[in-house]
């Protein structure tokens, strides 16, 4: 199994201000799909199009507010030891950078 399997806290740092998660991951292969919890607004959103390469990762997901969505893409490396991950997040034009921590 690889170890980007499981459940993940993360916090996107975005110009929207933290962004904290919960992000339960199910990896097939060299994809994954999966759910974000979205902790501020106790939203749930899919994980789509998740793609493993090493330690390497991506995925997109998409946020729906009250009149509009926006699309929201992360690249990250998972650590060597399987622990923590951290990276990019694209949104709206806009780059930050996300860190997280597996929790199970």
């Amino acid at each position: 199994m690889h170890p980007l399997q499981g459940k993940w806290k993360i916090v996107a740092h975005t110009s929207f201000g933290d962004l904290p998660s919960v992000n339960e991951i199910t990896v097939d292969g060299d994809t994954f799909h999966g759910v974000m919890h979205d902790e501020k607004s106790g939203k749930d959103y899919d994980i789509v199009n998740g793609k493993i390469d090493g330690n390497h990762f991506t995925l997109e997901t998409s946020m729906s507010f009250v009149v509009f969505s926006i699309n929201v893409d992360l690249e990250g490396t998972l650590s060597e030891d399987g622990k923590t991950i951290e990276g990019t997040v694209t949104a709206m034009s806009k780059t930050g950078n996300f860190e997280g921590e597996k929790i199970e």
